[in-house]
């Protein structure tokens, strides 16, 4: 288990995820897990996200959009 978890909602974010991805990935520090939360997005979120072939991310869909901040 990681020491450090680094949390992101998402809700139709394309726009700007790649960035915040990214950003995330490039820190210094590299022992961590990213926890992603796609709220039921209906852009391509979900794509670029499951387009990254990195092992600290780690994606969990909601079934239905509950609104999460």
């Amino acid at each position: 288990m990681k020491k450090v978890t680094i949390f992101t909602t998402v809700y139709n974010g394309l726009q700007f995820l790649s960035e915040a991805i990214e950003s995330t990935l490039n820190q210094t520090y590299e022992d961590f897990e990213y926890l992603i939360i796609d709220d039921c997005s209906t852009d391509d979120s979900v794509s670029m996200i499951e387009s990254y072939n990195d092992s600290r991310i780690k994606l969990i869909k909601n079934k239905k959009n509950l609104g999460v901040a």
